[in-house]
């Protein structure tokens, strides 16, 4: 069962309008969340990041109780206990390349049981590549907010599969590291835990967030700091984030390889930390 626009249907009755202005232009934003114990995780983060980067596009949007209303008759009318929900909103009607003066929106939310990753991925770790066929727009508003404008996080993630990899990390104009394509990079380096900075293209992530906020709160080493790769690659452990894989440990990038494949002790001890 999905919602769309007010209503619980099933997945095959829904549809959108031919106008919908993500299908025509890439107009829309979405939140993918963690669906843990019946419960959506993180959902007060999700929902603020929602509505601020609706008000940054004049989108009109529901009020966050509703949101949340819609969000838990979803789960409960798909007895979801472990999986994920996406919301997606975008406008629905057209005037060229300008939405219509206050539009409507359309608003789905989709549901998936179960989390896709393979058994023993964790302990293992990721491999992932520097993409070489794309690269992040720094100074585009865009890097800021997750819309559904999705087509160069695509073609990194398409690079990576070429290469037999998990994840693929984009380089910025300047070629800084700004985040992978589905994910926010950190590094451990010398005793401190390091991430790109947000005017370097990342992306502000929900569990980016959680983990920035768990390092102040510890008082571990923590900077949002300008990373090149070679500041990668002289790492002594790396990892990646997001609302799904929560903290996910990099094995390799490329052929450097990090604490031999196995979750690095700090890694380890924050994902302990945040419940994950």
């Amino acid at each position: 069962m999905i919602y769309l626009n007010g209503r619980l249907q099933s997945a095959a009755e829904g549809h959108v309008a031919i106008a919908n202005r993500s299908f025509l232009l890439g107009d829309g934003l979405f939140e993918t969340m963690l669906v843990r114990g019946g419960r959506p995780r993180f959902l007060a983060e999700h929902l603020a990041r929602l509505l601020a980067s609706a008000r940054y596009f004049g989108y009109h949007m529901p009020t966050r109780p509703e949101l949340e209303d819609a969000i838990n008759c979803v789960i409960t009318a798909n007895s979801l206990q472990l999986g994920s929900l996406r919301l997606t909103v975008s406008p629905c009607t057209s005037q060229g390349l300008l939405a219509a003066p206050d539009s409507p929106l359309d608003i789905l939310i989709t549901v998936k049981h179960g989390l896709s990753y393979e058994e023993g991925l964790y302990e293992r770790g990721f491999k992932a590549i520097i993409a070489h066929s794309t690269r992040r727009n720094e100074h585009s508003p865009l890097s800021r907010h997750k819309t559904t404008s999705f087509l160069d996080n695509v073609l990194a993630k398409k690079e990576a599969h070429a290469a037999g990899a998990d994840e693929a990390l984009l380089l910025n104009s300047k070629g800084d590291i700004a985040e992978g394509a589905v994910s926010n990079l950190f590094i451990v380096a010398q005793g401190e835990v390091r991430t790109p900075r947000i005017e370097d293209g990342a992306l502000p992530g929900i569990m980016r967030g959680q983990v920035m906020a768990l390092c102040h709160r510890l008082n571990i080493p923590f900077s949002e700091a300008k990373l090149a790769p070679a500041d990668l690659f002289r790492a002594d452990e790396a990892f990646l984030t997001n609302a799904l894989l929560g903290i996910m440990p990099v094995a390799r990038v490329g052929e450097q390889a990090f604490a031999s494949g196995d979750k690095g002790s700090l890694c380890r001890r924050l994902e302990d930390l945040l419940g994950l």
